[in-house]
């Protein structure tokens, strides 16, 4: 597509954005219940939104692996704001949130409707708060995914996993299955991906959103018997597999 097509291909994608936006709290309104349970209508409305998201995005989606199908703690990579909805179109999740999104106007309320578990960084207690409502959720049949480096990065490396919210998969006796997330380019990552630094949101939406097409590719790895570890030892082992499928 020309230079001179470019702004057509950004103000239709953005207005498909605001519209599946609208539909989606129209939807949240009449169906989701805070439940994605697997085969449960919220589940497959949530399938479906974050596809329509890939969609509009021009996001080519590459799935590796088999993706667990009992409950499991599904552990990721954190790379770019588009993480969730390439996740969400896989499989049917609760997301680990900071609560500051709770309070935002509509996107808040669409997140608790759509099953968004949130942690109260900083504040005394939170972490085992978290740790109790991601258990239940585990124990109740769905699925949660945790972002355990606590930031993004550029997509070259993994930081650190924080292994307190490992202690979930623990307590409810489920498994644990890594997941490694890349956004392919013939340079290593496509540089409008990574969402670091000082990198406000607008900026990479608009990114994002005026790229004719990007990849992603998520490689879901063997799962892991999170009762038979430590959660350290299980943090560790989780972002080592990580670590060498992204340097593969």
């Amino acid at each position: 597509m020309s230079r001179h097509l470019k702004p057509i291909r950004i103000f239709w994608r953005l207005f498909l954005v605001l519209l599946h936006i609208f539909i989606g709290l129209l939807l949240a309104v009449f169906f989701l219940r805070k439940v994605v349970h697997p085969g449960s209508v919220s589940a497959h409305l949530s399938l479906w939104w974050h596809r329509r998201i890939c969609t509009i995005f021009g996001m080519q989606k590459t799935v590796l692996g088999n993706i667990n199908q009992q409950p499991t703690l599904f552990i990721i990579n954190h790379i770019s704001w588009f993480d969730i909805p390439s996740l969400g179109s896989c499989v049917p999740v609760h997301f680990l949130s900071k609560d500051e999104i709770n309070s935002w106007p509509f996107v808040g309320w669409l997140a608790t409707k759509a099953g968004t578990l949130f942690i109260k960084r900083g504040v005394r207690g939170a972490a085992e708060q978290s740790i109790t409502d991601i258990a239940q959720a585990l124990k109740n049949g769905g699925h949660v995914i945790i972002f355990p480096e606590g930031t993004t990065t550029d997509g070259t490396s993994v930081g650190r996993f924080h292994s307190r919210l490992f202690q979930a998969a623990i307590d409810a006796k489920v498994q644990l299955q890594p997941v490694a997330l890349r956004y392919p380019h013939p340079n290593g990552v496509h540089p409008k991906a990574p969402f670091v630094g000082d990198t406000q949101f607008i900026d990479s939406l608009m990114d994002m959103i005026s790229e004719k097409n990007m990849n992603v590719e998520l490689s879901f790895l063997p799962p892991i018997n999170a009762w038979e570890y430590k959660r350290d030892e299980l943090a560790e082992i989780c972002r080592l597999k990580i670590l060498n499928k992204i340097e593969q």
